[in-house]
Order: structure tokens, then sequence, then C-alpha cells
């Protein structure tokens, strides 16, 4: 028998993050064990086997050894969709008699597989998998011979690629030159996150903008306009976003920055929401929880193949949450569903599609706060609110969405997400807004009632893919997007009569739906538009990203049913160019830089009672920045950004325009810089203690208000850390965490009246004013332990040291809300 030659495979052992982990995201176990159970998002083409089990392992986590010569000489089909680490190695390996053999340490082996041939067995080889052996003249023998000599295999481990999805594809996060953070469905676990608005308080760079019916939020001292879903089209952020439940998603993203390429040109940034994903395997898991003031949740979340090929997964998720809050007597409950379907339609084609529903019913609706006459705080207690008791607002949200991806062959391949969404909102309620008396105590009852109907269709379609030029692989993507919503609105905002501020009778309840609404609008948006993005590498160190949007049509129609009037802006066809550079200066190290071009139409905004409009809000987002691996599983990134917006609408005072929707009368003179750096630390110190730092230094300022901050609710210093570890050995099962956010003062800018000690008022003449809040540190705590494999309970305390402080600072009249008090979330978990 021929003597054969040995040979030393290279085994890969990839010890990668968790999927959909990039810097701001945190891990609650060692990235192997996770690997093992969790779902990821994977995307793999059509490569050689080696290849293909390499990304897995940089998608998952997990680590895998492997004889990555022979293998190179397998192929695979590639494996697109939801999977844990297990299932995906078994459908990668279908095809090959091959298996993955569990190791000690939560890691796997591929190793070949026994085959049967008549009474005896044999074993097949890796090398012998492809490749045939010639065997000399006479040989009977076809098989690998008994004698057949074991392969050494020598372990090496490979840096952790970070997958993000801010884009229209998952790109690795050293390779997007702009600032990324990731809040994963571990992270939203562990602090018991179950809102949008939760989550963006923890997000860095973030600041959150509290107000009586929703919250705003604004990165670098702008506003976040601008929501995507699955990398999909942008849709507008409307007041029911805040509240959506995050049971339904698997992580928020957050890039920073205008994103202007894929139709996100406002400068605070855009948020990325990934749906839950169906899994191959049958999964369970149950979550009760119970909280201060009332607060009791039960979450429900299940998965599974619904055929015996496999080829059709579906999951589902149920909530219901019924609460009370701090301020008295508001009380809210929830109900949302979730459900969707992932097809294999054929090899290359996979469909996933599914729908959701939310209604939240809030009693007692909070109201903001307002100071004395002078501007003083009065001090109110954190249970005091200025609403009446009997106010009420229902909203009501659906969302139906599908996305197809078709691959034509091993680089390209086509993507199309399309996404419906439809809301309502109702409210009827009264609130007390005006600064306080000081000699009557009274401030002001309002009247409020409001119907809202809204409806957004987004579309995305495009190519993308790799070609090969000059030795080099480069990237390129293709596509065209379009959206259309429309918002029907009903308001009515009445003043009512003077009443006390500390012994509030309210007025009676309104009628709801009234006979009258003083307005009744509806607001329609169409936009479309052409994109590009390529990515081209002149060196394998270098990338440099050159791509640009050119809007077909962006067009507003307001119709008023009051008056029967209709106003229609059309903004002219317009390119935003965008450029993009990376290098890597290590392995584990890259240095980048962006811009990009900020364009906002302002056609509803006129110059006279006849016109024109004011031109576009022209502008810039400059950013540089570095990112690095510290460890293997431990990122840090340092970025510096300079923002610049010009030609903005300023009010030249407002006057009435009979039988127009139009806005009058404004200059487009405003001015605005924004200037900073953003500092992230976030991964893994050892296997079991990770680490999320985001600290945020802005200074913001208005040309024409002699460089005065235009955002004053943006701290200059923005501090958010959280941290969790897992005990091993010494009180095996226990883990601890905690965290804090940290900020230096806030204001909002403002006039009041003068003291007059002859007539003991208050009044002319009016005097500028600072209603602040003082820097402040909020602090919390988290300790779980493992019961069993499949049983955990954990108690979250959040504002440990009780800390009294204004989350949002307002004016003298309104505006003003207290940050939650000292709170406690008890937590039950159980998974099959």
């Amino acid at each position: 028998m021929k003597e054969y030659r040995t040979k030393h495979a290279l085994a890969i052992a990839v010890r990668a993050a968790l999927c959909g982990l990039p810097l701001a995201a945190v891990s609650l176990t060692p990235a192997s064990v996770f690997a093992a159970s969790g779902a990821h998002s994977i995307s793999i083409a059509k490569s050689p086997l080696d290849q293909a089990l390499k990304q897995l392992a940089i998608q998952t986590g997990a680590t895998i050894s492997y004889d990555a010569k022979a293998l190179s000489k397998a192929s695979s089909a590639g494996l697109s969709g939801s999977y844990s680490a297990e299932q995906a190695l078994s459908l990668l390996l279908q095809p090959h008699p091959l298996k993955a053999v569990k190791l000690a340490n939560g890691g796997y082996s591929i190793q070949p597989q026994a085959a049967a041939a008549g009474s005896q067995t044999q074993m097949v080889t890796l090398e012998t998998i492809h490749t045939q052996v010639q065997k000399p003249a006479g040989s009977a023998n076809s098989g690998a011979p008994s004698d057949a000599v074991q392969l050494p295999t020598i372990s090496v481990t490979a840096a952790a690629q970070q997958q993000v999805h801010v884009g229209k594809t998952a790109q690795n996060l050293k390779d997007v030159p702009q600032s990324v953070t990731v809040i994963s469905r571990e992270r939203m676990d562990q602090q018991g996150l179950k809102t949008l608005d939760d989550v963006m308080q923890q997000t860095t760079g973030v600041t959150r903008e509290q107000q009586w019916l929703n919250n705003n939020y604004t990165s670098r001292g702008l506003a976040i306009k601008n929501i995507r879903y699955d990398g999909g089209g942008v849709s507008d952020i409307q007041d029911r976003n805040n509240s959506a439940d995050m049971a339904q998603y698997e992580t928020v993203e957050l890039l920073r920055g205008a994103d202007g390429l894929f139709g996100a040109g406002e400068a605070g940034g855009v948020i990325n929401l990934s749906h839950k994903r169906p899994q191959a395997d049958t999964a369970y898991q149950a979550t009760l929880s119970a909280g201060s003031w009332n607060n009791y949740r039960a979450e429900l979340d299940a998965t599974g193949a619904l055929n015996a090929s496999q080829t059709i997964q579906g999951r589902a998720a149920a909530v219901l949450q019924d609460q009370d809050f701090f301020y008295k007597p508001t009380h809210n409950r929830r109900e949302m569903l979730y459900g969707a379907l992932n097809f294999d339609l054929t090899p290359q084609t996979r469909l996933f599609t599914g729908a959701s529903y939310q209604k939240d019913r809030t009693e007692a609706f909070n109201a903001s706060l307002p100071r004395w006459q002078d501007g003083a705080d009065i001090g109110f207690s954190r249970s005091t609110t200025m609403g009446a008791p009997w106010s009420w607002m229902e909203r009501e949200n659906i969302a139906v969405f599908s996305n197809l991806e078709h691959e034509l062959n091993e680089q390209w391949k086509t993507r199309l997400n399309l996404r419906y969404n439809m809301g309502d909102d109702g409210i009827n309620g009264a609130e007390m807004e005006d600064a306080v008396n000081y000699q009557t105590l009274e401030s002001t009852w309002w009247r409020y009632q409001d119907d809202t109907g809204f409806k957004e269709f987004t579309a995305d379609a495009n190519v993308q893919g790799s070609f090969d030029w000059l030795g080099q692989q480069h990237e390129l993507i293709l596509g065209l997007d379009s959206k259309y919503n429309s918002k029907d609105y009903k308001q009515n905002w009445i003043v009512y009569g003077k009443g006390n501020a500390f012994n509030p009778a309210p007025p009676p309840e309104w009628d709801y739906p009234p006979s009258s609404w003083a307005t009744n609008s509806t607001n329609k948006s169409t936009t479309a538009a052409g994109y590009g993005s390529l990515k081209l590498k002149p060196a394998d160190k270098l990338a440099v990203i050159l791509g640009g949007r050119y809007a077909l049509k962006d067009e507003t129609e307001i119709q008023n049913h009051n008056t029967g009037s209709t106003n229609t802006y059309k903004e002219a066809k317009k390119f935003t160019p965008y450029y993009g550079l990376t290098y890597d200066l290590f392995a584990n190290t890259a240095i980048y830089g962006s811009f990009a071009e900020i364009h906002t139409p302002q056609g509803k905004y006129l110059e006279t009672l006849t016109g024109p409009s004011l031109k576009p809000v022209e502008g810039s987002n400059l950013e540089f920045g570095i990112k690095t691996e510290l460890a293997p599983n431990l990122l840090a990134s340092l970025a510096y950004f300079k923002i610049k917006k010009d030609h903005e609408a300023v009010s030249l005072g407002w006057q009435s325009m009979a039988n127009s929707n139009s806005w009058c009368c404004y200059v487009a003179a405003g001015s605005k810089r924004s200037e900073g750096f953003d500092v992230e630390l976030n991964g893994l110190i050892t296997d079991s203690w990770n680490i999320a730092v985001g600290y945020t230094f802005n200074e913001n300022e208005d040309r024409r208000k002699n460089d005065a901050q235009f955002s004053t609710l943006t701290p200059k210093h923005l501090l958010k850390i959280w941290t969790d570890y897992k005990f091993s050995e010494f009180l095996e099962g226990l883990s601890v965490g905690g965290g804090v956010n940290a900020q230096s003062k806030s204001f909002q800018s403002g006039r009041v009246p003068t003291y007059d000690p002859v007539t003991n008022q208050y009044g002319s003449p009016m005097v500028a004013y600072e209603f602040a809040q003082d820097a402040y540190a909020v602090w919390s705590l988290r300790t779980a332990y493992e019961i069993s494999p499949n049983l955990n309970i954990a108690l979250n305390v959040n504002n440990i040291f009780d800390k009294k402080y204004y989350s949002t600072i307002g004016t003298s009249g309104y505006g003003n809300f207290y940050g939650e008090p000292r709170s406690f979330l008890l937590t039950l978990k159980a998974q099959y």
C-alpha cells in the first residue's frame, strides 16, 4: 500500500465576538457558550468550505477547529438566516461526510464521519473527501488505508470582526467610517430595557428631551429624526416610536452623524432596528417581571421549524404589561403581538416576512411641571403631575414587512425590503400650563384633544456584490428607495381658566370626539431616490468609499380641511455625495475619515406672505476616528466630529395667512456648528467580565446668536457605563453588574418678569433667565443567579441613591420633568 506523506494542517480557531455586538454592546456569557445556543443573523456567500467555516466563526463567536488546507478543496453553498452556531454548522457540513464534534471548552472540531462498506467500517479522512488517491497497479482498496496517519493540528486565534447592520448589508465595524453604537438583546435583558425610549437613554451620546406626549432624541446637539428597520428604507420617527416594545427586536443600532447616502441626512444620526428572526431549532422563552409602582409584565417568545425539511421557520412573541408610575395617578396597559416567518424558497432565495401589533392605553397621562413666575423651582413632590385624572391617551400601531433576498451567483445578490406601517392616536385631556403666581398660587388649565391617523409605506431595492480588479476585491451597491406617508391630524388646544397649582380642581371631562376641530389637516409626503456606493481597495489595508444619492422626487402636500386650501411644495432634484476612507494601521487597528453632505428642504417656510420659499438647509458632516481591538474581544474607538449647518429658517414673527398652509415669515439666516468627540470601550475584559463605556464631549454654537449654544439640553460632558461580571468557580451561577449615567449642566434659556416692591407684583420689564439642572449622576445595580441551565432570576435596582433631579428642563410655564426615583425590577426567565 502506498505510503502517505504526513501533512501539517492549519487549524483556525476563531474566537469572535457575538453577532450584533459591536463597540457599545455587552455579552452576558462567554462567546463560545452563547454561540452554541443563541440565534445569530448569518450571511455566508457560496465559497470554499474552509472560508465558510471561518465566516461562521466570525459571525457567531464560536471556536471552530478544522483542517483548512483539506477543506479548501470542498465547496459550500453558503447560508443565510437566523441560526445557532450548531444549527449553522450542521447545514454547512450537510453535503459532506463530516461532523462537528463538541469540545469540552464549548467549541467545535470538524472531523470525518465513519462510512460503512460491507461488513467493514472505514474512516473517511479529510484528505480523501475531495482528492482521488492514486493507487499502485493491482491495488483493490479504493478507500483510505486503515493505518492512515493522524494529522497534527495547529491552532491559531484570529482577531474578531464585529458585525453591524447600519447600512444595506452586514459590515465589519472597522469598515464603517462613522461612529456606531449597538445595544444587543443581551444588554436589553440585563438592564431591563423594555422600550426604545429605555434603549436610547443608555446609548452613547444620546440626550433625551422628555415631553408630555412623546420624547425627542438628539446626538451631537442635533435631532435624530430617522429610523430604519432591518436595513430597509428610512422612516420618519413618529410620536409613538418612543414606546415601541423591544420584545420584537434583536438589536438596536445608532449610526451617529449624517447618513445621507441611504436616505437619513440629518446629522443627529439614524436608528436601525433589527427584528428577531425565526430559528430552525424549537425554543421557548417565558419572562415574568414585577417592579416598583405595580409594574407587572409577562413576555413569551417561541420559535422553530414548521416543516420537516426546516425550509419554513416561524417565530412569535407576545407581551402583556400593566403598570403604574411614580407620578400619580397615571396607569398604562400594553398589549404587543409579533409574528415572523422565514422561507427558504430555493437554495438561492430567502424570504423573511412578518407583522406586529401594539396598543397602549394610558390613563391620567403625565403632564410637565411649572415653576414660580420668576423662574424659581417650586420643589413639587416627584409624584406630582399637572394633568387631569380623567385624561387618557390611546395609541395603536400595526406594521407589516417583507425582506426578499436572492443570490445571483457566488458574489452578487439582490434585496427587496418593503414595510407598511399604520397607527392611530386618540387623546383627551386637560393640563395646567403657566408660571405659578406667588400671591394667588394659580396656574392655567388648558384643554387638549387629538385624533391622529398615520400611514407610511417604504420600499428599498438594491443589487450588491463584489468584483475582482487589479488583484483586489471591490464592493458595489446600487439601489432605489421610496417613501410615502400620510398623516391626518385633528387637534383642539383651548384655554379653560385658572386653577390652584397646589390643590388642583380639574375641569370636567370633555366629550370625545368633539363636534369640531380647531385644526383639521392632512399632510402627505412622497420621496424617491437612487443611491450607489463603491468601495475600492487600492491596497490590502486601504479602502476608499465613493457614494452618492440622487433625489428623484421630494414632494409635500398640506391640506387644510377647515379652509379647503391645499398647498404643494416640490423640491428640486439634488445629488448629495458621500466619501469615506479606512486604513488598517495594524491587524487590530484602523483609522478612518468620512464626509457627508447635509441637505434639508424648507419649502413650507416663506420669506413674505406671497413667497418665495426658503432655500434648503446646506451643511456638512465631517468625522475622523480610530477603532482598535485592545484584546481579542475588547474594542475601543475614538471619533472627532465637526458639523456645519447653514441657511436654517429664522422666524421674523408669525403672521396669519388666509387660505394657505405655509408658515410666514422667515429668513434663511440660521448658522449652526457642532464639534466634539466620542470615546467608546466595549467587550470582554475576561471571558466572565464585560464592559461598555461611552463618553461624549460636545460644544455646539449658533453663529447668529453670538456663538451661544443652540442645543442647551445637550450637556458638554455625557458619560454612560454598564458592566457585568459572571462568577465561574467561586459562587458559580451568580453574576453582578452595575452602571452609571452622568452628565454636566443642562439648561433652557427664557425670559421672566421682574418684581416691583411697590406693587408687590411681577411684570415688565422681562429679563433673560436660565432654567438649569446642575451636573448629576444616576447609578444602577443588577444581580442575577442561574437557578438551573433553564431558569434565571435577576434583580435590577435603578437610581440606587434616589437622586432627585430633572431629566428635562423646561421654562417657567411648562416642560419640567423629574427623573425616575429609586426603583426595583425582579425578573424570572425560563428558556427551553
